[in-house]
């Protein structure tokens, strides 16, 4: 396979159409009421922006709006699309659900989908344009090193290294070496011994040289990817143009997450180019453990001659809750601007900042408050959420033990369910198909809501979406596969019944080679054993508190 001019000529010489179905003064926001100021003008403002905004603030119906209003009004012209990109796949398919319902004529000019996603793309579609010296010859696989492999290469480094190059090298940490070195390490056209002059050039090389530029297939991470994309468009002026035609209007949702190598990324295909909104909170850099860039938001509008534009109001937090949030952000930034509460005022609510000299004490003092909290007003634990920023399991132990004082029970969502976390799994479509299939095997009626979905994950999986007929006769092997499951626990009950044998004769009763099928065709990257697997262990651990 060959890159040439005729690969990228449905890109690189669109046919543009200047008209516009709405005018742009005119135009009005889609299914809200109004924007605030800040909102709108960076809404119209068509050079790159950096909508600064706190939680709550609208970030993402922010750019539905900005999306519609581009699109509606031609200045994203046919067929020219935006490009949005997250950094996460749910936040990214929210986005594009919201702009499909906003807009569902453009929404197939609308692509939302994850750095990741669109790094990867890049590099599978067009690897044979990489100049000549990183071509792979035999594809690749993805791999994620452990800790113990990257300590093992550094020590090799400081064996092998040039003498001047070993204190540098010994200060580099195994936790950061992907993210920082070969993240941060731009990689050359063609490759020289004066390229590799300095030590972060020496080892991000020396990573490379293991597990890419070796015999066979090579074995890639999602940072390594990045960077072969950004290589691949800065070496190749017509993908960078036709990037630059097919996507007029970038967004970046999130961008206070983002890292070096993605920094380094946008730069070198979008600045000076297309018109790039980043869209981010500078007090909520969360992902500093996975190499994200300190003030990104800042470096951005530097970088990139970006305006500018705080959003203050709150659509999510009540007054009461907007105070609170504001005196913590004080202490971060003392000319941090209040936000403005959007909430309409309801039942009487209010919110409290505590504060505790040891872990121990926060623990009993509010495990205590809660039960008080549940006797005066009669609410159950289920109505009750402990979030913590950080390592769930340190704080875990300590609730536990001081909730169960109080007869309370506690869920621990981030814990590790076989190779799942648990709050993963609870969203996995495969697990709620089980759960929602036990349910209505255990209870005969009053569960539509449950009914309705498990119908159609059913009509999904035997391809009945649009024919009636195939969507009765899935209606009636799901009657019938409720009735002989109903059968089976009856004689079965949980306290004489292991939960591997449940899933098993549930998957019997399902057809699990159909399951199979249908998860590896909508989902390639779930493993289907894996996630069989925490179900069943996750079953066992709670049938054991079970009656039925």
């Amino acid at each position: 396979m060959s890159v040439g001019a005729d690969d990228l000529h449905e890109v690189t010489s669109p046919t543009l159409y200047p008209g516009r179905s709405i005018p742009v003064e005119p135009w009005r926001p889609i299914g809200i009421d109004d924007l605030e100021p800040a909102a709108w003008q960076a809404l119209r403002d068509t050079d790159n922006v950096a909508v600064v905004a706190g939680p709550g603030a609208g970030k993402t119906e922010f750019l539905a709006q900005r999306a519609a209003y581009l699109l509606q009004t031609g200045l994203c012209p046919v067929p020219q699309r935006i490009l949005a990109i997250s950094f996460k796949r749910d936040a990214a398919a929210n986005l594009g659900r919201r702009v499909a319902a906003r807009v569902p004529e453009h929404a197939d000019r609308f692509v939302s989908m994850t750095f990741d996603a669109f790094t990867k793309g890049l590099v599978d579609r067009f690897a044979p344009a990489l100049p000549s010296s990183w071509r792979m010859d035999d594809g690749y696989e993805i791999n994620f090193v452990p800790r113990f492999q990257i300590d093992s290469v550094l020590i090799d480094l400081l064996s092998t290294a040039p003498h001047h190059m070993r204190r540098d090298l010994a200060s580099i940490t195994a936790n950061r070496f992907v993210t920082d070195v070969v993240g941060g390490w731009n990689l050359p056209v063609v490759l020289t011994e004066r390229d590799l002059a300095d030590s972060i050039a020496y080892a991000a090389m020396a990573w490379w040289r293991q597990r890419y530029l070796r015999p066979g297939k090579a074995s890639l991470d999602f940072v390594m990817l990045n960077r072969l994309a950004e290589l691949l468009v800065r070496s190749a002026p017509k993908l960078r143009r036709a990037l630059r035609i097919t996507y007029p209007f970038v967004f970046v949702d999130e961008f206070q997450d983002t890292t070096s190598a993605q920094f380094s990324f946008l730069e070198s295909v979008f600045s000076h180019g297309p018109a790039v909104t980043a869209v981010g909170d500078d007090k909520q850099r969360i992902m500093g453990w996975a190499g994200a860039l300190p003030r990104a938001i800042q470096h951005f509008t530097a970088a990139f001659d970006a305006t500018p534009y705080p959003l203050t109001w709150n659509f999510r937090s009540s007054h009461s809750l907007v105070q609170l949030q504001h005196v913590i952000a004080s202490r971060l930034d003392a000319n941090s601007v209040p936000a403005v509460s959007k909430v309409a005022e309801g039942e009487a609510e209010s919110a409290e900042l505590w504060m505790f000299s040891s872990l121990d004490r926060e623990a009993a003092f509010i495990a205590a408050w809660m039960a008080e909290d549940m006797a005066r007003s009669g609410r159950a634990p289920k109505d009750y959420a402990l979030i913590v920023r950080q390592k769930v399991s340190d704080f875990e132990s300590r609730f536990r033990v001081r909730l169960a004082a109080h007869d309370i029970r506690v869920r621990n969502d981030d814990a590790q369910v076989g190779e799942m976390r648990l709050q993963d799994l609870l969203k996995n479509g495969t697990a709620q198909l089980l759960i929602g299939l036990l349910l209505l095997a255990n209870q005969r009626r009053g569960l539509a809501t449950v009914w309705r979905a498990v119908s159609m994950s059913m009509e999904r999986m035997h391809g009945a979406i649009g024919d009636e007929a195939a969507q009765r006769r899935v209606g009636e092997t799901l009657s019938e596969l409720i009735a002989l499951l109903r059968n089976w626990l009856e004689i079965n009950p949980p306290v004489a019944t292991s939960a591997a044998d449940t899933v098993k004769h549930l998957l019997s009763l399902l057809d699990a080679e159909v399951l199979r099928r249908y998860v590896k065709s909508s989902s390639p990257s779930e493993d289907l054993d894996v996630t069989i697997t925490a179900f069943r262990e996750r079953l066992g651990a709670v049938m054991g508190l079970a009656t039925d």
